[in-house]
């Protein structure tokens, strides 16, 4: 599946990973990214124009459909989509809990569902987070979760997040299992999605799950502090944090001709974390 010359859609390209990405997709054309910060969409813009890359801005916000709407029209407008990477999100304790879930986990079926009438032969990538593999939906999560767009969706997926049992959880705040949840939600959708999108001749989709990535969300979580630092860095396999480029490059990789066969899954790049927290290791 060959991506050149189609644009590369990002939203949440302003900053972090997402900018990271945009930057990366360079590679295979035109490059469309989308933020609510216009101060940091004009930022960016002018760090991806100064790398060569054919760029441009629109305002975005994926938890509004109407937004969307005009984002993805505009996005048309240019040239016939290659890739749509959804890089929007928050982190818990940043927003309110509502709006973290409008955003994660609405606004990630928003997304999809504005772009699905422009897919072919394309890509659709979505952040995750391994945060999402330390929570397990019930039955009737699962149940509602196919259905984002129901009367009282968020007041109902809220209602059923339980609390955190484990102190390590407890001690990040009441927010943290519904950012886990939310991140949980969007490996589900992905993988929900995938015989849907890939009708769209041959279209797929995958999420990716970072780590902890030296981005402007972990400097919001502490990680200017000494000991905050230290102690994400020791829960991975090397001892340090992930730069957003080495996850921009792998995304490349995977959009890259050749994976065509690659969809419908989640892919993990935490530098071990998850492994260390699931399993004991060998010494």
């Amino acid at each position: 599946m060959s991506t050149v010359k189609k644009l590369q859609v990002v939203t949440g390209g302003t900053s972090g990973m997402g900018l990271g990405t945009a930057k990366a997709l360079g590679t295979y054309g035109p490059v469309l990214i989308g933020g609510r910060n216009l101060g940091r969409l004009e930022s960016a813009m002018e760090e991806l124009n100064a790398a060569g890359i054919e760029a441009y801005g629109k305002n975005c916000d994926v938890s509004d459909r109407d937004s969307l709407a005009a984002f993805a029209e505009y996005a048309a407008s240019i040239a016939p989509i290659g890739s749509v990477v959804n890089a929007a999100g928050v982190d818990y304790g940043a927003v309110p809990r509502d709006m973290l879930l409008k955003i994660n986990m609405q606004g990630t079926h928003y997304v999809l569902e504005t772009f699905l009438p422009y897919l072919d032969n394309s890509n659709v990538v979505n952040y995750s987070s391994v945060t999402g593999y330390f929570y397990q939906p019930k039955k009737e999560e699962l149940e509602l979760w196919m259905n984002p767009d129901a009367e009282g969706f968020l007041e109902k997926v809220s209602a059923m997040i339980p609390d955190p049992q484990d102190p390590r959880m407890t001690a990040l705040g009441p927010d943290y299992m519904a950012y886990a949840a939310s991140k949980r939600f969007v490996m589900f959708y992905t993988m929900a999605n995938t015989r849907r999108v890939g009708l769209k001749n041959n279209s797929r989709i995958i999420s990716v799950a970072p780590g902890s990535f030296m981005t402007p969300m972990l400097v919001s979580q502490g990680v200017e502090n000494e000991a905050v630092a230290e102690g994400m860095k020791r829960g991975t396999a090397f001892h340090r944090l992930g730069e957003p480029d080495e996850i921009a490059d792998l995304i490349q990789h995977l959009l890259a001709p050749g994976h065509e066969y690659l969809t419908g899954c989640d892919i993990i790049m935490d530098g071990g974390r998850t492994a260390l927290g699931m399993y004991p290791q060998f010494e």
